[in-house]
């Protein structure tokens, strides 16, 4: 029996072409050059699981207008602030605690740029 488990597995590596595919990947990853941490946008959200206390750290959208929303799973905008005049790194805290338990997404919007985050509830 562990003969032919031995060949199944490796007709099922073949078939996949996990080594090949990975080579491909490797290789436009590293055709692409990094962005200049200047360039870098970043949003993060924690704790995350959070009890509703939560820090919104943003980094990369200096100098730019941005709309940060917390919405919930059908698209309903439960929060919304209008940030300006931002420096390199931003933090920002929000007491979520009165929503209820379950998923949110916190969406940050510019200009030409968005990111959004999953963000849950307990």
């Amino acid at each position: 029996m562990m003969p032919l488990l031995r060949v199944f597995f490796l007709f099922a590596l073949l078939a996949v072409g996990l080594p090949s595919s990975l080579s491909g990947a490797h290789a436009q990853a590293a055709a692409r050059p990094a962005p200049k941490p200047s360039e870098e946008k970043a949003l993060l959200v924690f704790p995350n699981p959070s009890t509703g206390i939560v820090h919104i750290a943003i980094n990369g959208f200096e100098g730019r207008k941005l709309e940060l929303r917390v919405l919930n799973v059908i698209g309903t905008v439960m929060y919304r602030e209008t940030l300006t005049e931002l420096n390199e790194r931003y933090t920002r805290t929000l007491d979520l605690s009165k929503f209820a338990n379950g998923l949110y997404y916190v969406k940050l919007e510019a200009d030409n740029a968005s990111e959004m985050r999953k963000l849950v509830i307990r």
